[in-house]
């Protein structure tokens, strides 16, 4: 629309407007293909499948029941691992110092969706819409309601009456007297006597404002966005029609009575799926009309549009509601009820997404052909085992009497057939085609596991399944097997963060005042005003921690990491509070949601001094851990006194090894004069040497020469003794006379 054109100011063409934008909404979500689908999704869900696979006269009519299995299968996994934990979602904090608040509104948060508003159901049908439907859708939003309450007092003394007139003054108007009536009657006064007083019988209205953030699951064919879109955030128009409300609850909301009057009541067989999805046959008879016309149920649509509703130039979101087929623009409180909105209030999901497309694909989708194979084939079975209990005879007319084939027809065990001849009766074998049928149903259960992930090791449902195999090939089998599942799983839990996101936008946006809730095991003021805008929001996946099992062994080995931290002197890494949480984390896991029960948190304080409320106790020392603790500071001391004697030692040995330089280059001064002391000796030794040896040859050679005169001096002697001898001899020899 150009600039300039205000809708505000021309409801016709406001009217027509968001009359085409449902009308083209509708050609891409009511399709033909896309209620054809959901229709037979939910009819095979219920076992009807008259329209593609009717059974013929006489013979079986079983129906596998795949798709119902499927989701019903699929169903308590994804809810446990969105919602197996305390914490649906966890805000994260967006600064230093926020991590406390992040906290509180985590919890003020879950405890909305899962306390305040039937946070358990919208999960449940959340996830079972997307499996059936392709896409699951929730509704969030901020409702304001007064509730009137009805308060009777009789025979109230005049003094009660004026305390109940004084209290109704005070509550400036949540208090109304709609009935008053007196009456004179008697009682026993103080001296006994009968005295008459006045008797007030009141009647009091008690007026409530009720303001809640609400949390709706919407059947799929009651939502509708516009063709093409992507997805909710970025799409400029989504509708609801709403078909829960009576024209009593628009009335008393301040829609205007007479436009409510003429909306047409709401039956339920307008749309195929609703029809589909009627168990109990609710609409069997047409919807039948109930004569209470404040009772009946009308449908009104509510349209989010981005439009330019002042005609600024400047497109923004708006609500706009409307009545019945014709789209008129309902009036509340004496104004179109035309409210602009700051965000598209509905979150969805589809367990299998279809690439730039907002619907996708159901899990439906994936077993409704099998679903009907098996069908098919469970039939054939049957029939056939049918036909091999109760085989035909043949029976030929010369033998067959006037009672033969009566005897025949009347099945009964022992009984007698009647013939003309002995042997006449010839029994037609059928050949027995199950064994041929079973492999193929169970081609058809592997094919159905591979498309869903949904099979007998992850329902756990076949005891040998697992049988012979070790625990990394079993482990393995359960990682394949759920990676489909944990896939889907993935999908819903994006949806619940858009849930929890929109919720914490509008109870940050209307909540008004603070309040004491109970959070955590303690009342805690909260202040939805000074929260902040957060957009990182964290989804537990129990599937990332494992099962209850796990959890608790996990959370187990924590708190002996703890105990041996206590025991071994380290408590100042494990304080109370630290222990506290583990107590708690391991009472959630047990189930029991409020640990104040069993453990007393020591952070809590009394409100009014701002004292601990349980105050550190010195415990009775436990032997064993006196024990222990002596071994370790003993141990500790033992370690000291080996450190000073380690260091006592390198202080030595270095010490020694100055001490040993200063000795090595004194031995090597010393040892340096020594030698050059040695040196002089030697020369000195030389010369002595030389000296001694020159005067030992010279002693020799008088020596050698003292020999050689003694020699001859000796000779000389010896000469003359012979030559004296000789001339005794000579002497005293006779003479010869010749």
């Amino acid at each position: 629309m150009a600039k300039g054109v205000s809708l505000k100011d021309n409801p016709s063409a406001l009217r027509a407007l968001v009359s085409a934008q449902k009308a083209d909404a509708l050609a891409a979500t009511q399709s033909a293909k896309l209620t054809l689908e959901r229709e037979r999704a939910d009819r095979y869900y219920f076992g009807d499948m008259s329209a593609d696979l009717p059974a013929e006269e006489g013979r079986s009519e079983a129906i596998s029941s795949d798709v119902s299995d499927t989701v019903e299968g699929m169903l308590p996994h994804l809810i446990d691992i969105v919602a197996g934990a305390d914490e649906v979602v966890r805000f994260e904090p967006v600064g230093p110092g926020d991590e406390d608040q992040a906290q509180q509104e985590t919890d003020y948060v879950n405890h909305v969706f899962m306390n305040e508003n039937d946070g358990f159901r919208i999960l449940y049908d959340f996830a079972k819409d997307g499996l059936l439907g392709k896409n699951g859708v929730v509704k969030v939003w901020w409702e304001e309601k007064e509730e009137e309450e009805r308060e009777d007092y009789y025979d109230l003394t005049d003094d009660q009456f004026a305390m109940l007139a004084q209290t109704v003054v005070m509550s400036e108007g949540g208090l109304e007297i709609i009935a008053h009536s007196q009456r004179q009657d008697e009682k026993i006064g103080p001296d006994g006597q009968m005295m008459p007083y006045t008797c007030h019988d009141v009647t009091v209205l008690q007026t409530r404002k009720q303001k809640q953030a609400r949390v709706l699951g919407v059947p799929p064919e009651e939502f509708g966005i516009e063709r093409n879109a992507r997805d909710i955030k970025s799409c400029n128009y989504t509708f609801h029609d709403v078909v829960t409300k009576t024209r009593a609850d628009l009335i008393g909301e301040g829609y205007d009575e007479d436009q409510v009057m003429k909306i047409p009541e709401y039956t339920g067989i307008q749309t195929p799926e609703t029809l589909a999805r009627d168990s109990v046959w609710e609409h069997a008879t047409g919807g039948a009309s109930t004569s209470n016309n404040a009772a009946q149920n009308v449908r009104v649509t509510e349209h989010y549009v981005r439009m330019d509703y002042e005609g600024n130039g400047k497109p923004r979101l708006y609500k706009v509601v409307t009545g019945g087929d014709d789209g008129e623009i309902l009036r509340k409180n004496g104004k179109e009820d035309v409210v602009e909105w700051d965000v598209m209030p509905f979150a969805s999901w589809t367990p299998i997404p279809v690439s730039h497309r907002f619907f996708g694909r159901s899990v439906a989708d994936l077993v409704i052909p099998i679903q009907r194979e098996k069908t098919a084939l469970k039939r054939g079975a049957l029939d056939n085992l049918y036909m091999v209990a109760a085989p035909r005879v043949e029976v030929p007319e010369n033998v067959a009497g006037p009672n033969t084939l009566d005897d025949l027809l009347v099945a009964r065990p022992g009984g007698i057939v009647r013939t003309k001849g002995e042997g006449g009766l010839n029994w037609q074998v059928t050949p027995p085609i199950v064994d041929s049928i079973f492999p193929a149903l169970q081609y058809l259960d592997a094919d159905l596991e591979s498309k869903t992930g949904l099979g007998k090791q992850t329902q756990g449902i076949d005891a040998d399944a697992l049988q012979n195999q070790s625990a990394t090939a079993v482990n393995q089998v359960f990682t394949a097997s759920q990676m489909r599942l944990k896939m889907i799983a993935r999908n819903l839990a994006q949806g619940v963060r858009d849930i929890f996101w929109l919720l914490h936008q509008v109870i940050q946006k209307n909540a008004n005042e603070a309040a004491q809730v109970y959070l955590g095991a303690k009342w805690t003021a909260v202040d939805p005003r000074d929260w902040k805008t957060r957009n990182h929001l964290t989804i537990h996946v129990a599937l990332g921690t494992g099962s209850k099992a796990q959890q608790f062994a996990q959370v187990m080995a924590i708190g002996n990491v703890q105990k041996e931290l206590l025991a071994g002197g380290k408590g100042h890494m494990v304080g109370d509070d630290k222990l506290f949480n583990t107590a708690a984390q391991l009472t959630r896991i047990m189930g029991h949601k409020n640990p104040d029960q069993f453990f007393d948190d020591p952070t809590a304080t009394d409100p009014r001094t701002g004292q601990l409320l349980h105050p550190p106790q010195l415990p009775a020392p436990d032997p064993k851990i006196q024990v222990a603790q002596m071994q370790v500071q003993a141990k500790q001391q033992e370690t000291a006194q080996q450190a000073q004697l380690d260091q006592q030692r390198a202080q030595n040995d270095f010490a020694y090894q100055q001490m040993q330089v200063r000795m090595d280059a004194a031995l090597a001064q010393f040892k340096a004069e020594l030698d050059a002391k040695l040196s002089l000796v030697g020369v000195h030794m030389k010369t002595v040497e030389q000296h001694q040896q020159i005067q030992h040859e010279h002693q020799s050679h008088q020596l050698d020469v003292a020999k050689t005169v003694l020699g001859m001096h000796q000779a000389q002697q010896t000469h003359e003794q012979k030559l004296e001898l000789a001339e005794k001899t000579a002497k005293n020899k006779p003479k010869v006379h010749a």
